[in-house]
């Protein structure tokens, strides 16, 4: 990333500091209180001075702008070494976003068994089925992270990929297991359908 991205990025993030001066803006640009992170393929600055916290005291959602302009809330709670990427303006809303996040990804955890014998299955093709970008978006991790993701490995123009890449991709990012879950679950639908529309109606 260029040095013109990292400035832009600060300077978009200072103006979203409430009752600042313009001039006050410019400057705190240049202080700590930008932190840079890349966790979870989304390079960005989120800003320490610009935080809101939950009701319950233990989630916080940091104002953040991703080097491509992007403006975020990054939510952080204790506990947790990566905080969840969230597109909507309200940081109330970014914390229910999180909260639900976070939960459906402990849900799936209890199939991670599953997901990882699936895994295999599909690498060495005693199962087949596609992994789509739907999948990727019906998973419980962020968009921001799915498409920082797909754009570091060069498939931000593709929309689907064979089961066995994403296994491949799966020992790379663990969190490709969540994708693989949710394609698990569509197939697992498409195939229970198809197989309801192949039963012939008994005649009297």
């Amino acid at each position: 990333m260029t040095k013109t991205k990292h400035i832009a990025a600060r300077l978009l993030l200072a103006k979203q500091r409430p009752l600042t001066s313009l001039i006050e803006k410019e400057l705190i640009a240049g202080t700590a209180d930008f932190e840079y992170d890349k966790s979870d393929w989304v390079p960005l600055y989120f800003d320490r001075g610009n935080a809101v916290t939950s009701d319950c005291g233990t989630i916080t959602a940091f104002r953040a702008a991703t080097l491509q302009g992007q403006l975020l809330w990054m939510v952080h709670t204790p506990g947790k070494s990566c905080g969840y990427h969230a597109d909507c303006d309200d940081p109330f809303d970014a914390i229910e976003q999180a909260k639900t996040s976070w939960a459906s990804r402990k849900a799936v955890r209890q199939d991670w068994d599953l997901v990882e014998q699936t895994a295999k299955d599909l690498l060495w093709g005693k199962q087949r089925f596609d992994v789509r970008i739907e999948d990727a978006h019906a998973s419980p991790l962020c968009t921001a992270g799915v498409e920082g993701f797909r754009s570091a490995i060069g498939l931000g123009r593709f929309t689907k990929m064979p089961g066995w890449m994403a296994a491949v991709l799966f020992k790379v990012e663990p969190q490709m297991g969540f994708v693989i879950h949710a394609a698990m679950q569509r197939h697992a639908a498409e195939q229970s359908k198809a197989s309801q529309m192949d039963v012939v109606p008994s005649t009297i």
